[in-house]
């Protein structure tokens, strides 16, 4: 059975390449072959970077690849290590991914994280991406955490002065989809919600979300699809 995982690398100017990995993507199999055969910053990039890959032999380093695909780029422009780690936890679950692995450079070594969902992950990962000097440990994010992300998430952003749409975006993503949606189109509903959102802030509607909760987005979102189905 195929254990997926991404295999990125973050470099000092915080953009995330990354690799989808396909078989035995679970720490005992891959996590050693990164740590043996490539724990080191070239070798970590050069990996990171070829796009598509089956699985690799743990004990030569061989890499099997099945297909020739271009990695995925992402640029983690925040200023919090835990906005930064929602944002590597969204490509691990763009990939199916079980795992995630990334090289961050100005640590020189490799993070793992099991995707327990993008809000977990973020808090596995928050701690040494503010070791890596890129971004802030912030107090309020861990006290989110503590005491609930879900309750008190969209506190913070309401409290903020820009509002994150990614992250309001990540949260429906993961709450709202069940499987009913095929063929791309829960990206557009989505996509679509969120510019009918920023439009509403916009226009100068935000003290309208000021005591929202994040599942309130996902209902907000649902009533959204509702009405347009409707029209």
């Amino acid at each position: 059975m195929a254990t997926r995982a991404l295999i990125g690398f973050l470099d000092d100017d915080k953009q995330l390449v990354g690799t989808y990995n396909h078989y035995d993507g679970y720490p005992e199999h891959l996590g050693k072959v990164l740590v043996k055969h490539f724990n080191d910053e070239e070798a970590a990039e050069r990996l990171a970077s070829t796009g598509y890959i089956s699985s690799i032999d743990i004990d030569t380093g061989d890499i099997d690849s099945k297909y020739d695909e271009e990695p995925s780029y992402k640029v983690l422009d925040a200023e919090s290590a835990f906005e930064a780690g929602l944002m590597i936890g969204d490509m691990v679950d763009s990939f199916g991914g079980d795992y995630g692995y990334v090289w961050v450079k100005p640590l020189q070594k490799w993070i793992t994280v099991k995707n327990n969902g993008t809000a977990n992950i973020a808090k596995q990962i928050e701690d040494e991406l503010g070791e890596s000097g890129m971004y802030m440990v912030d107090e309020i994010e861990e006290n989110i955490m503590e005491e609930g992300y879900e309750a008190k998430w969209a506190k913070f952003l309401n409290e903020a002065k820009d509002v994150n749409f990614d992250i309001i975006k990540s949260y429906i993503k993961n709450k709202a989809n069940n499987g009913q949606y095929q063929d791309g189109s829960f990206d557009y509903a989505i996509d679509a919600y969120i510019d009918s959102l920023k439009n509403s802030f916009r226009l100068g509607a935000k003290a309208d979300y000021v005591d929202y909760e994040m599942d309130d987005y996902v209902e907000d979102f649902d009533n959204y699809l509702f009405d347009r189905m409707d029209s």
